[in-house]
């Protein structure tokens, strides 16, 4: 299980930059030892650099993302990722990442990304000269990491919201193919952006950001599947993405030492046999999309 870093850079909601600083220093201290994050995240890179300071720097792996950083947001070239990246490391007081991320592309972004001067020449380039260890891409698309695994560059992938009690359509669109490549698969927004977190779905949600209702309607349903089951929300979504062999990792997106801490205690929770057989069916008939 890793930390990102959307929680904490105040994606969903405000967050101090001590509380930001402790959920890094929690999550380290609980062995979770990659933290991934994004210029996109807010203060994210800067808290993180913050907690960093004086940790050495093989106690954990770090990752951020290019193409989305506020000031060239949406410049998918090999110049934006080349500075992307310079500003990272300065950001987050490091001299390499051990994965670079080409994050949140659209198809027209994809394109100009893989092609000639585009993001994915630089982060090779910057691979060679070991700035970066591993290229990867995160986005919600399953066609465009299929597309971006095509490249034959990547060495992993973030799934995002697509494994989840809500929905399971990453094993086909995305694990399988990447399997197929021997490319890994991190599985992220593993809560359903917050619905499966333990709270009421129906206050999930930012004033820049509604869940969909249907998602919302099958979390309702989870939630009540397990209050009769009596087995915690967190404890099992948590636990049904660290269970699936496909996934190389789980990420995390607590803003909070607390909230780290909570998932920390949900993912070791003991769950009966009993629940694991029974899950499968139930979930068959709250399933979202595809």
């Amino acid at each position: 299980m890793g930390l990102g870093g959307a929680g904490l850079g105040g994606i969903f909601g405000a967050v101090s930059d001590a509380e930001g600083v402790a959920a890094v220093e929690k999550g380290l201290e609980l062995g979770m030892n990659w933290l991934d994050t994004s210029p996109y995240y807010f203060e994210a890179e800067r808290r993180m650099g913050l907690a960093l300071r004086g940790v050495p720097r093989d106690r954990f792996y770090l990752s951020s993302k290019v193409g989305t950083h506020r000031e060239r947001y949406q410049d998918y070239s090999a110049d934006a990722a080349y500075w992307s990246i310079e500003n990272s490391l300065k950001v987050l007081g490091v001299d390499y990442l051990d994965i670079a991320l080409i994050h949140d592309p659209l198809p027209p972004h994809l394109n100009l990304a893989l092609a000639s001067g585009g993001a994915l020449e630089a982060l090779v380039d910057l691979k060679r000269q070991g700035v970066i260890r591993a290229i990867g891409i995160g986005v919600q698309s399953h066609e465009l990491i299929r597309q971006a695994i095509d490249s034959t560059q990547l060495d992993m992938v973030l799934s995002v919201n697509d494994y989840t009690l809500l929905r399971q359509s990453a094993i086909r669109g995305v694990c399988s193919y990447a399997r197929q490549k021997g490319v890994g698969v991190v599985n992220g927004a593993v809560l359903a952006m917050g619905l499966l977190s333990g709270r009421d779905p129906l206050g999930i949600g930012t004033p820049r950001w509604t869940p969909p209702q249907a998602e919302v309607a099958a979390a309702l349903k989870v939630h009540e599947w397990c209050r009769h089951r009596k087995v915690d929300v967190l404890s099992l979504a948590l636990q049904f993405s660290l269970r699936q062999p496909e996934f190389a990792c789980t990420l995390i997106g607590a803003s909070s030492a607390e909230e780290v801490e909570g998932c920390f205690r949900a993912a070791c929770e003991p769950i009966s046999d009993e629940i694991w057989d029974e899950l499968p069916l139930f979930l068959e008939g709250i399933q979202v999309g595809d």
